[in-house]
């Protein structure tokens, strides 16, 4: 036996002593951006007038929306139901792009993305909708009132710089 073995294995278990001792890494913990989204915790009753458009006529919904947070509070689970296709979603706060990110799909085959911020009380999305095989831009305004209540736009963009309202709402929490 050469005189390096019992070096290596005194090295070794010192230094698997020393990682022992060492106090493992907190679990990271959501921000005040992820705290943002609690807002929208709860059960919400959503209303919205849709004005004529190539994709569905006029008319007015109502849904039942239900926010849920995640394990380890870093998104927010979003379920839709009601006169409009069932919805799923997820948003979250992307801290490596510092913006908010979400996903979403339908029961009618929407699948969309956006990019969100927020503003005092003004959440700004800018979306991008695919459904029947076709690519669409928007925009999506919450404006938080109270909070048990918020007013919503949904804004298609026109292709010239500019934006049509679609949909225009409102939603009231109705459990927490």
């Amino acid at each position: 036996m050469s005189t390096r073995s019992p070096v290596a294995v005194i090295l070794i278990c010192g230094f698997t002593a020393l990682l022992l001792a060492q106090a493992p890494p907190a679990p990271l913990q959501p921000g005040p951006e992820h705290k943002k989204l609690e807002y929208f915790l709860g059960t919400w009753k959503a209303e919205g007038e849709i004005k004529a458009n190539g994709y569905v006529p006029a008319g007015k919904g109502v849904t039942t929306e239900t926010y849920t947070l995640g394990p380890g509070g870093f998104y927010v689970e979003r379920r839709a139901e009601g006169q409009i296709p069932n919805t799923f979603g997820i948003i979250a706060y992307d801290s490596y792009a510092k913006a908010y990110t979400s996903f979403y799909a339908s029961s009618a085959g929407l699948v969309g993305t956006g990019i969100g911020s927020v503003n005092g009380n003004t959440w700004t999305w800018m979306v991008e909708d695919r459904f029947v095989g076709k690519a669409v831009k928007g925009r999506t305004t919450i404006t938080m009132l109270s909070p048990t209540e918020y007013t919503n736009k949904y804004e298609m963009a026109d292709g010239k710089g500019g934006y049509t309202t679609l949909v225009e709402g409102k939603g009231t929490k109705v459990a927490p």
